[in-house]
């Protein structure tokens, strides 16, 4: 289930990096909109600094907090699929 969902979450983030990076291809050009395709560190740190100006700011919050939300379930699915291996005891 957390896995379904840590999906989900992954998805929400492809879409901001998608939307970010047209704003990137737009207003920076070619170069540095495929450096944020290569590198999407610098599309979101990029996106957070012309979040105002471009008005993306609730976009890049949005993506902000997907990126916490997937970070938590991938520790807790981690952790959940520690626990459920099946151990070899005699």
């Amino acid at each position: 289930m957390l896995g379904i969902l840590a999906m989900l979450v992954a998805l929400g983030c492809l879409v901001c990096f998608i939307i970010v990076l047209i704003k990137m291809f737009q207003n920076e050009g070619a170069l540095k909109g495929i450096l944020g395709l290569i590198c999407s560190l610098y599309a979101f740190i990029w996106g957070w600094m012309n979040a105002t100006k471009l008005g993306i700011k609730n976009i890049m919050m949005i993506w902000t907090l997907l990126i916490i939300v997937a970070v938590i379930l991938n520790f807790l699915g981690g952790f959940s699929g520690y626990y459920q291996m099946p151990t070899n005891t005699p």
